[in-house]
């Protein structure tokens, strides 16, 4: 799907600083504005008579350049942090580490051709297959409003990387102003994850009824053990993300940009859980193109960089185009942070 086709509305494009006065009103001009595919016509709003702002402009920061991948480097200062971010591994077993179906085999070099994405081992080279191409696949991408560190959004994520869909996330932190209130007027209820599919219409609450209906429209009908049993299932996610408890829960005051920022990512990489963490308490919506071990998606960045690796972040309002999760990190504070000089890791 072109990125311009998921635009928001100008009035939408820009948030306002926190005062009491101007947070309401950017409160009620999302509310008003924020339409989802799959709502029926009688539940949209009209749009507002007044005329809205001019869209903030968007630019990368001064001097500004895109780093130089290094696959599997740790940048000075972010050990802390990848290893927190990494006890997902353990407590979830690498659920959303592989797509459905993952294999995994050994051949030799010649085997794989090498403009082929492949890891290699040993002067051999690993093939990875999986059972995703013969899947349904979502002509538009599914949308869930959900934060990073809430345990029951974190299952739904998992299915997310294992069934390697696109999703369009609308980040709700705790005091975000914008999509948080649009829960509650789309659903009823404050409550998450809130999963809305254009492709049928679908709207629900409830993290174990999401993961089966992605299961049955997406997937084989089969939920993973470790997202099947119960209560475990969630003292597991919430224990994954302990030493990560307060990021990605809480709203940075932040500027909305016009357009979702495109993130290739997946769950259960640590790497991947510094970028995204940002992403939600910024409040920026972000189209998740999953790439877990298995995915089809891996090629697709080899093909354009002759490399892989994740996460890597494309912006359609600013241009720019990157690897390395600290460096994303920076960028996306500097640009779209109102106090990026008081936060860090």
């Amino acid at each position: 799907m072109a990125t311009a086709a998921l635009r928001f509305p100008p009035c939408l494009s820009s948030r306002a600083a926190p005062t009491t006065t101007a947070a309401t009103c950017t409160r009620r001009t999302a509310s008003a504005t924020l339409r989802v595919a799959a709502q029926p016509e009688s539940a949209s709003a009209s749009a507002p008579t007044s005329t809205p702002d001019a869209p903030p402009e968007f630019s990368p920061p001064a001097g500004f350049a895109p780093p130089v991948p290094k696959r599997f480097a740790v940048k000075d200062g972010q050990l802390a942090s990848v290893a927190g971010a990494a006890l997902a591994l353990p407590f979830r077993l690498g659920t959303g580490l592989f797509v459905l179906g993952y294999s995994v085999s050994l051949v030799s070099a010649d085997k794989i051709p090498p403009d082929q994405y492949s890891l290699e081992f040993l002067g051999l080279k690993v093939k990875e297959t999986s059972k995703i191409d013969q899947c349904r696949r979502p002509e538009k991408p599914i949308e869930i409003y959900e934060f990073e560190g809430c345990p029951f959004c974190r299952k739904v994520r998992e299915m997310v990387s294992v069934l390697d869909l696109d999703v369009l996330f609308y980040p709700c932190p705790q005091k975000g102003p914008t999509f948080r209130p649009k829960v509650l007027e789309m659903g009823g209820k404050k409550q998450f994850p809130y999963m809305v599919d254009p492709n049928t219409g679908v709207a629900m609450y409830e993290s174990d009824a999401i993961i089966k209906y992605l299961a049955d429209t997406y997937g084989d009908g089969t939920v993973p053990i470790m997202l099947s049993l119960g209560l475990f299932t969630t003292i597991t996610a919430g224990l994954a993300m302990i030493w990560r408890v307060w990021k990605g829960s809480s709203y940075t005051v932040s500027k909305l940009p016009p357009q979702p920022i495109e993130i290739w990512a997946y769950e259960g990489s640590p790497f991947c859980k510094l970028a995204r963490e940002v992403l939600v308490e910024l409040e920026l919506p972000h189209l998740l193109h999953i790439c877990a071990r298995g995915s089809p998606k891996r090629q697709e960045i080899f093909n354009k960089h002759g490399l892989f690796q994740a996460p890597y972040i494309e912006d359609p309002n600013t241009g720019v185009k990157m690897f390395e999760s600290a460096e994303i990190v920076e960028y996306l504070r500097a640009t779209y942070s109102l106090y990026p000089q008081y936060q860090n890791l």
